[in-house]
Order: structure tokens, then sequence, then C-alpha cells
């Protein structure tokens, strides 16, 4: 149930963390974080400053020495002649030339000298509902310059210029930027990064930004225009005209660690400095940015539902570091930004909500089982502990108590049972073992998995029955077992004792009888009076027959009962074998009925002839002479018992002895006869019980006995009672 309470909350916290984690990357939420990161992290992905790149600034002691801003064009046009003079690779030229004066045709002239490029003026909005609208430079400045481009810097909401176009479109036309027709120029191909922009209609990059400002090489505009610079400093390079005097106003926040703002002569060689490196940065796209937020906090998850909680805090911490420096070293490494944020959100989500939401649902736990357990009598009264989680803390400790003592005491209880006691699992595991059961258990005991019925013996003499009971757990269903060895080595010694007994009635007690007998009757006349003689056999046979009938008895009672398939039919031809000499003599004679078809049970063959054996022998001795027993086997009306009735014309059992004439050593005195004392009845009625069946005697009418054995049919043997089980 807990489990299942604590799933059910994991899934919860991670679709809502998903969600909120997702909602933070679609609404860019966390951009103000992600720009802060990226600002500190951008300027390991610059390049070093190129060496092909020179800056000659419009610096404010440019124009301390020419003059006030805006210059004369001529002035521009002797600049450019020194700086032709050099042959350099591309003049890129950031002064905006858009209004018309009479120097034009003389700053024409120089900058054809060059390979030059020249800014558009771009204005944003247009007119008539336009973006923007580009005005280029006046003629023939324009048609002077090789290549026009775009100085357009957009700027972040907080003001900070991060990306950069590297084209723009005015409805027209595609404009490059400078910068990139400045690359063209020297390189005389388009940058690697328009490439890939231009296979994917997205011209906006990331400008990774030199970590201070003035990292490139600059020289001041009034060293050129009085040639104090040497020709060879521009051979061959990338020269970036533009103004960097701090009155002019071009100057642009950019992600520096200076924090302060560069001039745009600056911006653009931090551009061109990227696209020669090929070192520019792209955000990845947004289902991969989506993807990377939300599966660190579904992965931090599935270790919770694994981990403990002090492990749990550790994969937490390691989960954010990982997120800390995984951008870092994605934008350093592949130049592309996965902004953390929204994943570092998600992982500092997770946590505390986890542990709250897995504290609440244990604590409810806790407070339920504590609930019950009292309700149960085994935490004290309900209302001592307030309904919190240092109440649960204490109630919990008190129930530990309560329990510990309780251990103590089924430890106790167990060690006090003498007879060695094993509590195992189903699969024979053992869960506890008193100390008599341990030392069985280091002696070589093994505990079998199925049924264990068969006595134990031990080399050192010792006999241990062992009996099991099911142990249950509190839903009822089985754990396991509960194993007690019972010591039966006394009872064992009895048996083999009683055995001993029984071998010395059988045998030893006997031999002295039958000697007896043997001298009387082989020499009548030197032995005794013929009326003593008959006396002493008479009682010599007596004692024979207790013997034997007390041995029979006795191992009956004691032996495994091992049936077979029996015919009662045959038993009864047996039985009435035995009984013919006896009859014969007498004069008596024996008749069977429905014995000529089989009649079979589940039984013992010996102990059944034996027990119809005694019953005909009653019979025929009861029996006056030229009298008659009487046999019948057959089936109930139901069908399911063997039926076998035996039948005499004695003298019957006096109404007074008949509730006794199965008991052990009692007298089967009948009306006319002398008292006999023997086993033989009582042996009938247990050979009877022991086969499921049963006995009755009622006396025939007008004179005589009858008994009738009932026993389970073998075509129906399982309906009704079983073999070995006793009768009524």
């Amino acid at each position: 149930m807990l489990r299942r309470r604590l799933l059910i909350e994991w899934w919860a916290i991670a679709v809502l963390t998903a969600v909120l984690t997702g909602a933070l990357v679609l609404t860019s939420a966390t951009s103000r974080l992600d720009n802060a990161a990226y600002d500190l992290l951008q300027g390991w992905r610059a390049a070093p400053p190129s060496d092909r790149i020179i800056i000659v600034a419009i610096d404010d002691a440019s124009i301390a020495a020419i003059g006030p801003w805006p210059w004369p064009r001529a002035i521009h046009a002797r600049a450019i002649d020194r700086i032709a003079a050099a042959k350099p690779a591309v003049v890129a030229y950031d002064v905006l030339f858009t209004e018309p004066t009479t120097a034009d045709a003389t700053l024409a002239t120089a900058l054809r000298q060059v390979p030059s490029v020249l800014p558009l003026l771009a204005e944003t909005p247009g007119l008539d509902g336009r973006a923007l609208d580009l005005t280029p430079p006046v003629e023939p400045v324009r048609s002077a310059a090789t290549a026009i481009g775009h100085v357009v810097l957009p700027h972040d909401e907080d003001g900070t210029a991060r990306d950069a176009l590297l084209a723009i479109d005015d409805g027209r036309r595609v404009w490059p930027h400078v910068m990139e027709e400045a690359y063209r120029l020297a390189f005389h191909r388009s940058s690697a990064a328009f490439v890939r922009a231009e296979q994917k209609q997205a011209f906006s990059i990331a400008i990774p930004y030199q970590a201070f400002a003035g990292g490139f090489r600059t020289v001041p505009f009034e060293s050129v225009l009085s040639g104090d610079v040497p020709p060879a400093f521009f051979r061959d390079h990338i020269v970036l005209v533009g103004a960097t005097a701090a009155g002019l106003g071009d100057r642009h926040s950019v992600p520096t660690r200076g924090g302060a703002g560069i001039a745009g002569i600056e911006v653009q060689a931090n551009l061109l400095n990227a696209l020669i490196a090929d070192r520019t940065i792209r955000e990845v796209p947004m289902v991969v940015r989506l993807f990377a937020s939300i599966m660190p906090s579904l992965l931090l998850l599935i270790g919770f539902w694994r981990l403990r909680p002090s492990r749990a805090l550790a994969a937490s911490a390691a989960a954010i570091l990982l997120m800390l420096l995984l951008p870092a070293a994605l934008l350093v490494t592949t130049g592309f930004w996965l902004p953390p944020a929204p994943a570092l959100l998600g992982l500092l989500l997770v946590y505390p909500l986890w542990g709250w939401r897995r504290l609440q649902t244990v604590d409810s736990a806790i407070g339920r089982e504590l609930a019950r357990f009292t309700a149960d009598g085994g935490g004290g009264a309900p209302h001592a502990w307030p309904d919190s989680a240092d109440g649960h803390a204490a109630q919990l400790s008190s129930s530990i108590a309560q329990l510990r003592d309780l251990r103590q005491l089924i430890a106790d209880t167990i060690e006090g049972v003498a007879d060695p006691l094993i509590v195992t699992t189903l699969d024979a595991h053992v869960l506890l073992a008193n100390a008599a059961a341990e030392q069985l258990l280091k002696q070589g005991l093994s505990l079998p998995e199925g049924d264990w019925t068969d006595d134990i013996a031990l080399e050192d003499g010792r006999s241990f029955s062992p009996r099991r009971t099911p142990l249950l757990a509190g839903d009822g269903t089985q754990r396991g077992w509960i194993h007690l060895l019972a010591e039966i080595t006394a009872i064992r010694r009895a048996e083999q004792e009683r055995e001993q007994a029984l071998e010395f009635l059988s045998h030893d007690m006997r031999s002295p009888q039958a000697a007896i007998i043997t001298l009387i009757e082989g020499d009548p006349e030197r032995a005794a009076a013929p009326a003593v003689a008959e006396r002493i056999v008479s009682h010599a046979r007596r004692t024979l027959a207790l013997a034997d009938d007390f041995v029979q008895l006795a191992r009956l009672r004691h032996a495994r009962f091992e049936p077979e398939e029996t015919d009662l039919c045959d038993s009864l031809a047996e039985a009435m074998d035995a009984a013919w000499p006896v009859a014969s003599k007498r004069g008596v004679r024996i008749v069977a009925e429905g014995a000529d078809e089989p009649r079979c049970v589940m039984g013992e063959r010996d102990a059944l002839t034996r027990a119809l054996v005694n019953l005909l022998d009653n019979a025929v001795k009861f029996s006056p002479p030229e009298g008659q027993v009487r046999c019948r086997v057959g089936l109930s009306p139901e069908g399911d018992w063997v039926e076998v009735e035996i039948a005499d014309d004695g003298p019957g059992m006096p109404p007074d002895r008949a509730d006794a004439i199965f008991a052990r050593f009692g007298s089967t005195v009948r009306r006319g006869a002398g008292p006999t004392a023997g086993l033989g009845l009582a042996y009938v009625r247990e050979a009877i019980d022991r086969h499921g069946g049963m006995i009755a005697y009622t006396p025939a009418m007008p004179r005589g006995a009858r008994f009738l054995i009932r026993l389970p049919a073998y075509r129906n043997r399982d309906a009704g009672r079983q073999p070995g089980e006793s009768a009524a």
C-alpha cells in the first residue's frame, strides 16, 4: 500500500516537474538567468584576436587634432589614400556617407584604389509600415565602394547586444553584414557561418566577445592621416575604420567581463574575428532544449526511487553540478548554447518536492499503521500522542520498544521449549531456532521443503517426531512453517521393550504351555488321571489362546496401516477352513451365502481374516452339537459397504453383558455356557475400526447370536469414512 502511494506521488511529481520545466523553456521565463550564465561563459568560446584585423580608431585624440565631427570627406579621402598605398586586403569604412557633398568625387576616387566596404543607414521602424528602411551611400561614393553591407545590431530586452545578423532582407534584396562582405573580399568566399545560416534561413548568430575591450590592434585616425604609420603595417590586413570617441555615441553594451560598453567598430571586429576563426555561438534547437531541460529532473526522480535519502541528496548535488558544467563544456567545445536555468530550476524543485511528498506519505502511512497497531492493543492509548511527525516518531519509538519486549518474550518462550523448535520460510530457510534446534542443525539436520512426517533418528540414539504448524502473516497468508521436533526417545525405547515383551509372551511363555500339552497328550496315562489331564490341557490351551490374542491385539494397535485390495469372500473362506476342524469335531455345519462373487475392500488381509476366524471360532464354540453357523457376504442397499454377517444357534449373550462384549479382557458369558475370558472379540473390534468399518451384535431370534460387519466397498472407498478412522 505504501509503495503504491509513493509510486502515485512519484508520477505526480514527475509530471508536474516536466510541465513546469517545459513551460519555463517555451516561455523563456528564465532568460535573465540564462543570459547571466551566457555572459559569464561566452568569452571562453572567443578565438584570440586575429593578427589580420587592424582598427583605425576615430578617437577623442584624433577629433582634438583634426577638428570637430563630422569631418570633411576630403579628410576621409586622404586617410584612405594613405591606407590604400599600403596594399591592404580590404578596408571596411564604418562611416555613413548618405548626405551629398562637394567632395564626394574625391572620396570616390580614393575608394576605388582598394577593396572597400561601406555601411547602409538603417532606420527602424521604416515608413509605410515597413520593419526598416535602408539608405545606401550617395553616388558616386556608392559606386566606388566594392561592396555595401548593413551594420544593424540587435539588442536583447536588457539592452545587451549578444547577437549579430549576418544578413537582412528589406523586402527588395538581401544585404549581407559589412563584416561578411569584408570576409568575402579578404578570403574570396562566403564565411562558413554564413553558409550554414543560409542553408537554415536563420541569419542570427551569437558573437563570442573578447573578455575585455581593446584586444585588437588599434591605431588612431590622426596617426594614419599624418603618415606616422608605416605602409607595411596595413599590407594584406583587414582594416576597420570607425569611431571610438565617447562623444560620438556609437557604443554598445556587450557581454564582456569588463562590464562597460564598447564602440561599434570593436563590435564589428569581434564579429569578423568569429567569422575568420569560425567560432560563432548557436542556441540548440527547441526540441533539444526541452529534452535536455526535462530529462535531468526525471533521471534524478528515478534515482530517488531507488536511493536512500542521504544518497539522494548527493545525487541532487551531482546533477546540479553536471547541469552547471555541461552547458559550459558544450559552449566552449561545440559553440552550442544550452540555457541551463530551466533544468537547474527543475532539479532544485524536484528534491524538496519529492522529499516533502515522500515524508508526508511515509508519515501518513506510519500514522495509519500506528493507529492499527494501537487498535490491535499494541501501542497504548490512541490519544497519547499528537498527530504530527514528532508525535508519530515518539509513538513509533514506544511501539518499537514494545515490539522489542515482545521479541524478547518470543525468544524466551522459544528457548523455554525443551524440544527443538524451528521457524522457517516456505522454502525451508530458517528464521528462528532455539538452542536445542541449533544443536541439531549444527549436526547436519536438513529441513525438507515438502511434507515432513518421518521420524528422525540420530546416531546418538535419540529419536524425534516432527510436527509442523503453518506460520501466518498479518493478512492471513501463509509465510512459513513452525516445526516442533518432539523427542520420542523414551517412547521408542518403550516400544522396543513392548516388542521384547510380546516376543516373550509369544515364545518364551508359550513354549512351556505347549510342552505341557505335548507331554499329557503324548502319554496321558502316565501324566495324570484322565479327568485331571483334560483339565490341565484345557487350561494350557486357554493360556496359549490368551497369549496369542494379546500379542496379536498389541501388534495390531501399533502397526502401521498398510491396506491393499482384499476380497472378503477369500478371507471368509480361509476363516471357514481354519474353523472346520473344531466344527467338524462338534458336528457343527458352517454354511456361506453370497461368497461366490468377489467383494473387495481396501484392507489388511491377515487382520481381516483373523477377525473372521475369531468370530467363527466363537460361533462354533457356542453352537449346540449338530448346530449350524450361517455366514453371508453382500453389499449394503446403497452399495457403499460390504457386509459380512455371522450368526449361530448358541445360547446368545445376556442383555447385561451385551454392551461390554468387545471390551478387552471382558468375559463373554452366554446363557447356558461357561464364562470365557479373552481378547478375541476385542481384536475383531480393533481390526474393523482400523479399516474404517463398523461391527454390531444383535441377538438372534428365538436364540443365538448375530454379528454384522460393514466395511467400505473398494469401488467407492472414498465415500464416507476413510480406512483407518474409528467407527462410532
